[in-house]
């Protein structure tokens, strides 16, 4: 008896014990689950920051987080569904209005999703049925991108994800936002997407409204803890739609009360992001149709919440406070859940701490981007126009020499320098923030107008062609050098600088000034090597100097900019030693490119902390093997041949090559005389042709720095041509 009763005690010990320690399992595990880092994502698409503001509970999120302005470029031609599908993929994404469509997970649903995909789907959740049309047109996309990526990373994190709300128009089902939410199979794991989300108010435009209290309430009581919710207010891209059909009067008065439900919902909301471990993201994906029209195309991001101070947002992908990418949003949520990102191009967001008028700074900052955006192409097109004028009239003058009188070719030799001077006033011209247009084209012309004078008042005084193209090129190659050394702060504001509108750079050295920096440096190197003697290890040495310029990761950052002064800098070397050109060279060549790029590469990758455009495409190539090699590749050939059809500067070069072709061969000798008289800079015009043909060849858009590089070999030429007669 007494031995039973031990062993009754031993057993009741060991079971209280095991249920002791399950309850405690169990609580700890709630604790844990109460502990999850929670993101909610609240979409208010079509709004700018004026509209955010008249919003009380928005402006002290404003005031009190991280704020920025949105890059809202997609794959293609932008439209709404797009823009949200590259948000959740964290690449340029594909996407229509039919493959952003989304279903409640009912029985019906399940067997048409089971029927179409093969996969799970998850209790009470939410369903893309067109899930594959998605993933085919990302197949066939420009940059192959996996559309859901972040949904998917979260669920295989062990987490999930949830959605509510919807703006259907009509009976038209419009719910990109799960595109933000799902996985890459169309999947999310809990929401509410239905027309049971909206009420149906006959004295709203479309009669059709967001229930902001069942998705508050939805958010609130939602136990699963989802690390990702994922809200679409819906309101205002309805009233959009409805625009048309509403005085502007009405337009205002309907907008003004969307704006405060949602504002009430926002002020609701925040209380639950108050507490730990819960981030708020503000997000708008696409700006409306008015804003659009006028440039204004980079849209409202604020982050509040958990870690986050006052002040602008920023990224490694744009390096430039205030301004981030779509693609930055995702890799952003899944760094904040402790999840690797995998697949995506984007970079991490973080707040550079801000001062009082931030937000002001970063909206004056905003008309002078937009401004530089719209006067953009007005004006290098008419740049474009001049310089072909230029060319032909130079050609002409050329040919007919003989004909034409001193005096007239004295005055042409100052618009031919001015062909040189303008890429740098277009540099510096920015500093005086001219946003208007006349006014910006009348102060090119006078300022290129008064240097063009001042260096033809030089040539006049000392009698040598070459002083001007000297003092031109060195004004230009040392700005550009100094200015990349200083992080770039006249290239990113410059007419021939990078747009955050297109988003295509946002640092580093563009094409167009890399062409121009590359050309204008080979020039002067060799125009001065005329003049003095400069030892060919100097010139070496500067060549060095200035891949380093164009290729650290910190400076000019730019790939196909590097691989062309390398290019350029190895043939200099074969010329200065007199190194005869055979297929040992070339393999040559190729190795010294190869390494230079490696070296390059290797920094990025382990010694800089905000690493480039270089570091990013190894680590797509290392994810995505040959793959996405070969797309990188494909997409810079596509990108050449479609700028080569519709870009300004492919006619500049065009017509350039003609006039090299014409007076190659006539007048008869003319062009071999100066060679053999220059002869020192005739090995610069050549390296300009081979960094022109090599830029063309590595670069995305190649044409344009083809076409910039070789503006220096055209203008310098004919400046000298016109004044050599026709008997040498």
């Amino acid at each position: 008896m007494t031995r039973n009763f031990y062993k009754k005690l031993m057993l009741a010990v060991i079971f209280i014990f095991l249920m002791g320690s399950s309850l405690s399992n169990l609580t700890f595990a709630n604790e844990n689950k109460q502990q999850h880092k929670q993101v909610i994502m609240v979409v208010i698409n079509q709004v700018n920051y004026q509209d955010l503001m008249q919003m009380k509970s928005v402006e002290d999120i404003i005031n009190k987080g991280g704020v920025g302005l949105l890059n809202t470029r997609t794959a293609g031609k932008a439209i709404i569904p797009k823009a949200y599908a590259t948000i959740g993929a964290g690449v340029r994404a594909e996407g229509n209005w039919t493959s952003s469509e989304a279903q409640p997970a009912t029985k019906e649903n399940e067997i048409i999703y089971k029927t179409r995909t093969g996969q799970k789907v998850p209790k009470g959740g939410i369903l893309n049925l067109e899930i594959n049309q998605l993933i085919s047109y990302n197949e066939e996309g420009e940059y192959g991108a996996t559309a859901g990526q972040l949904g998917t990373l979260i669920r295989n994190a062990g987490l999930k994800t949830a959605a509510y709300g919807n703006m259907d128009v009509g009976e038209e089902n419009r719910r990109p936002h799960v595109l933000i939410a799902m996985d890459q199979w169309g999947r999310i794991d809990q929401g509410e997407v239905s027309r049971n989300i909206l009420i149906e108010d006959p004295t709203y435009p479309g009669e059709l409204r967001t229930d902001f209290s069942k998705i508050y309430n939805y958010i609130k009581e939602n136990k699963n803890f989802p690390a990702l919710t994922v809200v679409e207010t819906g309101d205002i891209t309805r009233l959009e739609e409805e625009k048309v059909n509403l005085s502007p009067q009405m337009y205002e008065k309907h907008k003004k009360d969307t704006l405060q439900r949602f504002d009430d919902f926002i002020e609701k909301t925040k209380k639950l992001v108050d507490k730990e471990n819960k981030l708020l993201v503000l997000v708008t994906p696409f700006a409306n149709q008015e804003d659009r029209s006028e440039g204004y195309e980079l849209t409202p991001v604020v982050m509040y919440g958990d870690g986050v101070e006052k002040g602008l947002l920023i990224s490694d992908t744009t390096r430039r406070e205030g301004f981030i990418s779509n693609v930055d949003i995702a890799p952003t949520i899944l760094s904040y859940l402790g999840i690797e990102k995998e697949n995506m191009v984007g970079q991490p967001i973080h707040v550079v701490p801000g001062e009082k008028d931030y937000l002001n700074k970063l909206l004056e900052t905003n008309e002078f981007v937009v401004a530089n955006s719209n006067n953009r192409l007005p004006i290098l097109t008419m740049f474009v126009a001049y310089q072909i004028v230029l060319l032909i009239v130079a050609l002409f003058m050329v040919l007919f020499k003989r004909n034409i009188s001193e005096k007239y070719i004295n005055v042409f030799k100052k618009f031919l320098l001015s062909g040189m001077i303008i890429p740098i006033v277009l540099l510096y011209i920015p500093i005086f923030e001219i946003k208007n247009l006349f006014l910006y084209i009348i102060a090119i012309i006078a300022i290129t107008f008064l240097l063009s004078w001042i260096v033809n008042y030089i040539e006049n005084k000392m009698e040598d062609p070459l002083i001007p193209i000297i003092f031109i090129t060195l004004f230009t190659a040392l700005s550009l050098i100094i200015d990349i050394i200083m992080g770039t702060p006249l290239v990113k504001i410059s007419l021939l600088g990078y747009d955050p509108v297109i988003g295509a750079r946002y640092y580093g050295i563009g094409n167009e000034y890399m062409g121009i920096l590359i050309g204008s440096s080979l020039v002067l190197l060799f125009a001065s090597k005329e003049k003095i003697s400069i030892d060919k290890n100097i010139i070496l040495g500067l060549l060095i100097f200035l891949i380093i310029i164009i290729g650290y990761p910190e400076f000019g950052a730019n790939v196909g900019g590097t691989i062309t002064i390398t290019a350029a800098a190895i043939f200099i070397f074969f010329k200065l030693f007199h190194i005869k050109l055979g297929w040992k060279q070339v393999i040559f060549a190729g190795i010294g490119i190869i390494s230079v790029v490696s070296i390059m590469a290797v920094i990025d990758v382990f010694f800089v902390e905000s690493q480039s455009h270089l570091a990013g495409a190894i680590s797509s190539i290392r994810e995505g093997g040959i793959v996405e090699l070969s797309m990188i590749i494909l997409r810079k050939i596509s990108m050449n041949i479609k700028l080569f059809g519709v870009t300004v500067w492919s006619k500049v070069l065009v017509v350039s090559i003609i006039v090299f072709a014409i007076i190659f061969n006539r007048p008869p000798g003319l062009l071999k005389g100066v060679i053999d008289k220059y002869s020192c800079l005739s090995i610069g015009w050549t390296a300009v042709v081979i960094a022109s043909i090599v830029g063309f060849l590595v670069n995305d858009s190649g044409v344009v720095a083809a076409a910039t590089c070789i503006i220096y070999l055209s203008f310098s030429l004919l400046y000298i041509l016109i004044q050599e007669p026709h008997n040498v």
